[in-house]
């Protein structure tokens, strides 16, 4: 085995179903590639300040996060929120139409959604039918909490999803010419809300969240026969499993400062991801290799929004550690003598994370139509900025190296809102660029173009050698219109 190549696809995919909403589940990111444009489904009302929410309220977002929060919904509503998405360079794409609403009645409060998706599949496609050459998933997500006090509230959240497709999978599995996605992911949710003190707000949340995913993939070489003088083509076959675990804990709190609007506030999260089937991506697929991560954050916020306008800017610290392996199948001999048993470690990785997020944006809110209507709008920043050393041992070679990278994402975002009595409209737009120019990039591309495992849970990767790779662009283009019912 020349490397072993971990690859973890974003496991928390309905626990931090956007990346405005990801503080809940810290997942591992280790190769650029660029996959939350998938899952921008719920509605939000400040998508355009570049996702900072630490110290500001989101109405339309909030209770789809910490369904607790459900209990703040004053009428009740309905909504449409179509988007689309694409990765530049052909890596993925497609058009998605959630629809849901949400209301109170008495303590009671609850929110519902359900989104119909399309996606377009990455990689070959010359050998696929016309059905074949677009994915379907499905997903629903439901939230219903009671106001215990006028200062508590509880929720319980569930969001599950149908998939035939993930983002990005189709690249990683390199020299494949088919590949079949299905399964299921489940995400359940406990949260809590309360007033501390004047307009100080507390809460907490526990998360669990399940993947099961299946990676039907098809190898075509072919070879000279040069006695018959003809082509000859061999196909092979290879089922992977992916299935993922993970538990975590979140806190935020939040208080005024000042005596003009200003807010501060504060989060921390702590999760814990386990493996306990990792797929194994090009020629071999070895059994039991699973892989365990910690990770947690730190953040403060600060927002404030007076007479129409808004601001916001987080800030969130990132450490992560995360260990994966591979299990030999059979006895493997080592390099200079001696044999390792089936079933012990060939090679162990370990990684150390040190990741930051920073999010600012800001928006006016502007009174037309004699106070009938608002027209607003909004622009933000997000910036990820990653970094991640790795040490890998292997047992089978005998040797062992460290290597570190370290990249930066950018994701600008800009909003429109129009608001009256009877109607609300917003429109977004996000542009995320990885390394590289921001525009069509180049292929993604993998030391010696060659993975061979991956699991759910971000993106969990030991390289065999220095990264070299772009990752293009990642545009998400959303409307949503929400209508209240009286």
């Amino acid at each position: 085995m020349n490397h072993i190549l971990f690859v973890a696809i974003w496991g928390a995919v309905l626990a931090a179903p956007i990346e405005r909403a990801a503080a809940q589940v810290v997942t591992p990111k280790t190769l650029p590639v660029l996959q939350g444009g998938q899952f921008d489904m719920f509605p939000s009302a400040r998508a355009g300040m570049g996702g900072a929410t630490i110290a500001v309220d989101d109405t339309l977002l909030d209770p789809f996060v910490n369904p607790a929060k459900a209990s703040r919904i004053g009428a009740g509503h309905i909504f449409g929120a179509p988007y689309f998405h694409s990765v530049s360079g052909e890596r993925g794409g497609g058009r998605s139409i959630p629809v849901g609403g949400g209301g109170s009645w008495g303590a009671w409060s609850a929110t519902g959604l359900f989104t119909f998706q399309q996606l377009d599949r990455a990689g070959p496609t010359w050998n696929l039918s016309t059905s074949e050459r677009s994915a379907f998933n499905q997903y629903i997500a439901g939230s219903i909490a009671r106001r215990l006090t006028p200062s508590t509230s509880v929720g319980l959240g569930v969001q599950l999803a149908a998939l035939d497709a993930i983002d990005g999978v189709d690249l990683l599995y390199g020299g494949s010419d088919r590949i079949d996605q299905s399964g299921s992911l489940a995400d359940f949710r406990f949260g809590l809300t309360k007033e501390v003190g004047n307009d100080r707000h507390l809460e907490v949340m526990l998360v669990h969240a399940r993947t099961d995913m299946r990676h039907d993939v098809r190898f075509t070489t072919w070879r000279w026969d040069s006695v018959d003088r003809r082509t000859i083509q061999n196909q092979r076959s290879e089922r992977n499993e992916d299935r993922t675990h993970i538990w975590g804990l979140h806190s935020e709190y939040s208080r005024p400062i000042g005596t003009t609007g200003w807010h501060l506030g504060w989060l921390g999260t702590a999760n814990r991801l386990s493996h306990p089937k990792i797929p194994n991506y090009v020629i071999q697929n070895i059994p039991r290799d699973p892989g365990t991560t910690y990770s947690f954050n730190a953040g403060a916020g600060i927002g404030r929004s007076v007479r129409g306008t808004s601001f916001a800017a987080d800030l969130i610290y990132e450490p992560m550690f995360a260990d994966t392996w591979a299990d030999a199948a059979n006895d493997t001999a080592i390099a200079g003598g001696g044999t390792i048993e089936a079933g012990a470690k060939t090679v162990e990785n370990t990684f150390r994370f040190k990741n930051v997020k920073l999010r600012l944006g800001a928006g006016q809110d502007v009174t037309i139509r004699e106070g009938n209507a608002v027209f607003g709008y909004q622009f933000g920043l997000g910036l990820h900025a990653i970094n991640y050393r790795l040490q890998q041992a292997n047992h089978v070679q005998r040797t062992f190296r460290t290597q570190r990278e370290d990249w930066v994402e950018w994701s600008p975002t800009f909003g429109l809102r129009f608001r009256s009595r009877d109607l609300d409209v917003l429109y977004n737009f996000t542009l995320t660029c990885g390394p590289g120019a921001c525009g069509e990039g180049e292929a993604l591309t993998f030391p010696n173009g060659r993975l061979e495992a991956a699991s759910s849970g971000g993106i969990i990767a030991a390289p065999s050698s220095e990264l070299f790779m772009q990752s293009g662009s990642l545009k998400v283009h959303k409307v949503t219109i929400s209508l209240p019912i009286r």
